[in-house]
């Protein structure tokens, strides 16, 4: 529509000067008129100036427009001048744009504004490093970390601490570890990540570190907790009825005053009370030394040979050793698994190890009456290798599960309380995860290599 109207402008200015022209050439040789000529030369002037002007006005303004633009300069407003509905609507078109981009600049401004105050006060330490490794950025959290003045290359982290040099050089984007580090006397425990952007054609490589020491604290006295409260729990129950029953026999064998009873005075009853006592105390104590055992059991170091395992070729391999168990409880058994092999590096003994232990646990967990139903799904997403155990048994009580992982808790009257925290001590290991879903009804566990 501008350019329609800035068409038709031009067009009548143009007939206007060519109809003065021929006006004027018409006048002069016909019947020359001094005033009549000098009046058309005047106004023949004035409308080639006014056209300049005009053609002008729209290139000035688009000039200054693209020169503001480049110069991110969006304070100018534009006015029509009163030359046409065309300039008018030029002008409202540029100041919209201005409007717009000035807007746009604002909002960029407030969000780096708004990046700034994170970068400046979040508690994560943050540093960034070109291809070549000089340093681009470091955030105060770093500075406060490191306690350096001096710090302007990637290679200065050999000062600090050569591992975790080693770490960052050797790490690969989104990719995560943890690496203990000696720092002014302290030892720390460090959280190292790396993500990898392009800006302006040029790689940038940004190193996020994280102190995990007051976490790791908390965490840790959290589990001290749990573990001291479910160990006192076993404990006590062995340990009361002990000495209960101590005290009854030594009431049964001392007379009022202290002294030894004569043991040939003792009634049938008394006799039957100490054998009944004493074989009660010998089945807790033998229970507190299973206990005491199963303990050294768990607290024993575990180490793990990780090699390049088929881990569907290990699903079958389990699901063929528990079939008959499966069959003799009649529990429906399903396995679904990619048709190609799914490698991961795994310790084979102790994957079987846990995969066991996950569908014992949910044999136990489903009813036998033909309609309970386990499945194994083994996944493959992002590179990550998963196994989840599916069960459809009665589910896990909320307030059960924060302590499911808990060494030595357990729900069974005859469990140990250390398959499943032994099973993620081995995911450990392998530099992965266990996690449950309860959804209400059934448990999901699922074993997730990172």
């Amino acid at each position: 529509m501008i350019y329609k109207n800035f068409r038709l402008t031009i067009f009548l200015r143009v007939f206007a000067i060519v109809a003065l022209s021929l006006a004027f050439a018409f006048i002069l040789v016909l019947k020359p008129m001094l005033f009549v000529l000098s009046a058309i030369a005047f106004l023949l002037i004035v409308m080639v100036v006014s056209m300049i002007r005009y053609i002008e006005k729209s290139n000035k303004d688009l000039t200054h427009f693209l020169l503001s633009i480049r110069q991110g300069a969006f304070t100018e407003s534009y006015t029509s001048g009163h030359r046409g509905k065309h300039h008018e609507q030029l002008s409202g078109a540029l100041n919209d744009i201005v409007s717009e981009f000035s807007k746009l600049n604002r909002e960029k401004e407030l969000h780096y504004q708004y990046l700034q105050t994170l970068n400046e006060n979040i508690n994560v330490a943050i540093l960034s490093f070109n291809a070549e490794g000089k340093l681009l950025m470091m955030n105060p959290a770093a500075k406060k970390l490191f306690n350096l003045s001096a710090f302007s290359a990637l290679e200065h982290f050999k000062r600090i601490d050569i591992a975790l040099y080693e770490a960052i050089k050797n790490l690969s984007p989104e990719q995560r570890t943890v690496v203990r580090v000696l720092m002014q006397e302290d030892q720390y425990q460090l959280s190292v990540q790396l993500k990898e952007i392009v800006l302006n054609g040029e790689l940038v490589r940004i190193i996020l570190l994280q102190n995990l020491n007051s976490e790791l604290e908390a965490k840790e006295i959290e589990a001290w907790h749990q573990l001291m409260r479910v160990l006192t729990h076993e404990i006590m129950n062995s340990a009361t009825p002990i000495v209960s029953l101590t005290a009854a026999i030594e009431s049964i064998l001392k007379n009022p005053d202290g002294s030894r009873k004569d043991l040939t005075t003792l009634s049938e009853d008394n006799v039957e009370d100490i054998f009944s006592s004493l074989s009660t105390i010998g089945s807790r104590s033998r229970g507190l030394m299973k206990f005491v055992n199963t303990y050294k059991e768990y607290a024993r170091p575990v180490s793990a040979k990780l090699e390049p395992t088929d881990i569907v070729a290990l699903v079958k391999r389990i699901s063929t050793l528990l079939a008959p168990d499966l069959q003799m409880r009649n529990i429906k058994y399903t396995v679904n698994s990619p048709a190609t092999s799914v490698e991961a590096k795994a310790d084979v003994a102790l994957i079987e190890q846990v995969l066991i232990n996950l569908l014992k646990n949910a044999m136990e967990a489903v009813p036998h009456d033909g309609t309970g139903a386990i499945t194994i799904d083994v996944k493959t997403k992002n590179d990550r290798v998963s196994i989840s155990v599916t069960d459809n048994g009665m589910g896990i009580d909320p307030e059960v599960l924060p302590r499911i992982f808990v060494p030595f808790f357990t729900t069974k009257p005859k469990g140990s309380g250390i398959g499943l925290s032994l099973s993620r001590q081995i995911m450990k290991l392998h530099n992965g995860s266990i996690h449950i879903s309860s959804p209400g009804t059934g448990s999901i566990f699922t074993i997730e290599w990172s």
